[in-house]
């Protein structure tokens, strides 16, 4: 479709709204625009046209015979976009939301949250996907991300959520007694590492320990490796807000941190520009819930 040849929706709105309402005045206060500059509007419209489109008569204006016809074409068409638009932001505010997040986040912080998001917004469906991968959110229909990192994703809003370094921890009993005090020291125990993820690898090579030929590594999806860290089955990385309970009860030990690391950890990540306001309640809900657990660390 060629839309070389049309005015400008501007004069067009401004001229359906003129003639709807017989005047320039309160068309301007539809539009929130002056009456003066309805005025310019129809005018210029007029002059594309090459038509009479309005004519005063006696305090009022009235409709030219050309200026009926396209009047009445424009209600029709507006109406239909009206209709077009409205069908559907009430088909999406009935969509699902839908977040991509890391297995470890759903299984150690969010899953058991979920109950509390329902009771306050069961008008609401979600969807989560919890994955190790990474979901291009400009090419996706879902709604938020909730990311592990620095919080610089390029094309994308993120806000931080549970800003929380990575720590090495293991049970009490597989630690034993014998002194543990820099990371070298721990090519010694079992590990326990999540598929996907490489902040083991990363860390330790920033620290100058290669990992060599080690093989007693479980790798495990995120949920399970947290279980398996709980289980003693080996020490692990993990964020600290995600272990903080097992921490305080003495459940698991803390070895080293990332704390060094500014603005690091999990992050509200969505497209720029408005949210539904159905994703909109549960980023809202997010940001409490984190707010909550901010309070009880401090």
């Amino acid at each position: 479709m060629d839309w070389s040849g049309l005015p400008p929706l501007t004069m067009l709105r401004a001229f359906e709204a003129a003639a709807r309402h017989g005047g320039f005045s309160a068309a301007g206060r539809e539009l929130n625009v002056t009456h003066a500059a309805v005025g310019q509007q129809v005018r210029a419209l007029e002059e594309r046209l090459g038509v009479v489109l309005m004519r005063r008569e006696g305090r009022g204006l009235a409709l030219t015979p050309e200026g009926e016809r396209l009047a009445a074409t424009l209600r029709e068409a507006l109406d239909l976009i009206h209709e077009g638009v409205g069908a559907l932001l009430a088909a999406a505010a009935h969509r699902p939301v839908q977040v991509t997040t890391t297995i470890r986040f759903a299984s150690s912080w969010l899953a058991s949250r979920l109950g509390a998001f329902r009771a306050e917004h069961p008008e609401i469906e979600l969807m989560l996907n919890p994955s190790i991968q990474v979901v291009d959110l400009a090419r996706s229909e879902f709604d938020l991300a909730i990311r592990w990192g620095a919080g610089s994703w390029e094309g994308l809003v993120a806000e931080p959520l549970l800003v929380s370094p990575m720590i090495v921890v293991g049970t009490p009993a597989l630690l034993g007694t014998d002194p543990i005090d820099t990371p070298a020291d721990l090519l010694r125990f079992p590990w326990v590492q999540e598929i996907g993820v490489e902040e083991w690898r990363v860390w330790l090579a920033e620290r100058g320990v290669a990992m060599g030929a080690k093989r007693d590594i479980h790798h495990l999806p995120g949920h399970m490796a947290v279980e398996a860290m709980r289980a003693g089955e080996g020490i692990g990385f993990t964020a600290r807000s995600l272990v903080e309970a097992d921490l305080g009860a003495g459940r698991l030990v803390a070895l080293f941190d990332t704390s060094d690391s500014a603005n690091v950890g999990y992050h509200l990540v969505r497209r720029p520009g408005r949210m539904r306001p159905s994703a909109a309640a549960f980023a809202d809900w997010l940001r409490r819930e984190a707010q909550t657990d901010r309070a009880r660390a401090t």
